[in-house]
């Protein structure tokens, strides 16, 4: 039997971290927040950044957990990568818990990021995030 693994990503919005794990985990389950509101904007036929709203952020984190919780207790999957920021600790902690006693092998992968580049992440990152909430993550990373 192979090894079942979970990978938590980290870093602030626009760092490469979905495409991290699209070109490195090409089959693995995929549990993300934002899949939240790309599933809502599918559904009622808008955008993810039309769908988004700040306070429904932790039901989006909710969601993610739910979509951890079937892909690993209910369907065994050999491979889940959470892909969200996980800025702090407690934000992945519960998914490492929940790993933990399923069994799984746990690899947390920081995406490397700069200060300094806060504004070409604001360019890049595709759901719109402020300038000032991804220097606010950067600052508040915890390492």
């Amino acid at each position: 039997m192979s090894e079942k693994k979970v990978i938590i990503i980290r870093a602030p919005p626009g760092t490469g971290k979905t495409t991290f794990v699209e070109e490195n985990y090409p089959d693995a389950v995929v549990c993300s927040a934002d899949l939240y509101f790309e599933e809502l904007g599918m559904l009622n036929g808008t955008s993810y950044a039309e769908e988004f709203k700040p306070y429904l952020v932790a039901r989006a984190h909710q969601f993610c957990f739910g979509n951890f919780i079937h892909a690993t207790m209910i369907m065994d999957e050999p491979c889940v990568v959470v892909d969200n920021t996980n800025i702090r600790k407690w934000e992945y902690e519960n998914y490492e818990m929940l790993a933990e006693q399923l069994g799984y092998t746990i690899d947390t992968i920081t995406i490397p990021f700069k200060a300094e580049l806060a504004e070409e992440y604001h360019a890049r990152n595709t759901h719109g995030v402020p300038l000032e909430i991804i220097q606010r993550m950067i600052r508040e990373f915890e390492v």
